[in-house]
């Protein structure tokens, strides 16, 4: 009993969190397809799996001629590529790669930041932690029992790259006796790391509700600032803001009718 109680507690605390704390991110990405975001989490972890899959691959071919390892055809930080899939196995993979190859670049870095430059290969080794980070994240909530109802099922192994395919072919109907069991917090977890990806964060804005306002600006764009990305950033604070407030209030007025039939 007291373990449910200490998992309601944790829950209560991030939403309390959530609800008290705004962030806003203003995101660099070299193209955009336009398409809307898949709502089924299932895709949303395939998507980034792969996202993650691509930049190690990219990040392995670009570092590759610093390192004297033996040509085995296996791409210097993506290695062995054992599960193309979106499962728990998948990301401990890909944490598993990410935090080697963490170790590969600071072990140089000296040497690397001389010849690519301190700004290009410090967004490298942040990207190679934000990739271990995340699918840690994303392992911790596919591992709580009762979210992935099919994980160990041999027959529905999302782990494959098949098994995903098959799910996305399917009807409405049909799939979604195969989807997560998320709560709304660990579905928004996973729908913040698919937006942000592998993206460059120019800009990060953290407004708490007692006042306290922090704002992140990565070096190359403070060296180099853009006058549009800044007015979009800040229109994007007063929108959320705006919205934030709404959302508190609501919050708000419930709490005080669901505590008022218990006063009268």
């Amino acid at each position: 009993m007291s373990g449910t109680l200490d998992k309601l507690q944790e829950k209560g605390k991030s939403l309390v969190y959530d609800l008290t704390h705004l962030e806003v991110n203003t995101i660099i990405k070299d193209e955009m397809d336009a398409s809307k975001a898949p709502g089924s989490p299932r895709l949303l972890l395939h998507g980034l799996a792969k996202n993650f899959h691509e930049k190690l691959l990219f990040l392995g071919t670009k570092y590759q001629k610093y390192f004297d390892l033996p040509k085995d055809g296996k791409n210097l930080f993506r290695g062995e590529e054992v599960n193309l899939g979106s499962g728990f196995e998948s990301f401990k993979e890909l944490s598993i790669r990410a935090a080697s190859s963490f170790e590969m670049l600071k072990a140089k870095k000296d040497e690397l930041i001389k010849a690519e430059g301190e700004i290009v290969v410090k967004a490298d080794i942040m990207m190679l932690q934000r990739i271990e980070t995340i699918s840690d994240d994303i392992r911790r909530i596919l591992k709580v029992d009762g979210v992935d109802l099919f994980k160990g099922d041999p027959l529905h192994d999302f782990d494959k790259k098949d098994t995903i395919n098959d799910f996305r072919a399917m009807r409405s109907k049909d799939a979604e006796q195969y989807e997560l069991n998320l709560d709304v917090r660990q579905f928004m977890v996973i729908k913040k790391a698919n937006d942000i990806g592998t993206e460059t964060v120019v800009l990060q804005t953290i407004i708490g509700i007692d006042g306290d306002v922090t704002t992140r600006v990565t070096r190359a764009f403070a060296e180099n600032p853009i006058s549009f990305i800044h007015t979009s950033h800040n229109e994007a604070i007063g929108v959320s803001v705006d919205f934030w407030k709404n959302l508190i209030n609501v919050v708000v007025k419930m709490g005080e009718s669901f505590f008022g039939l218990f006063t009268k």
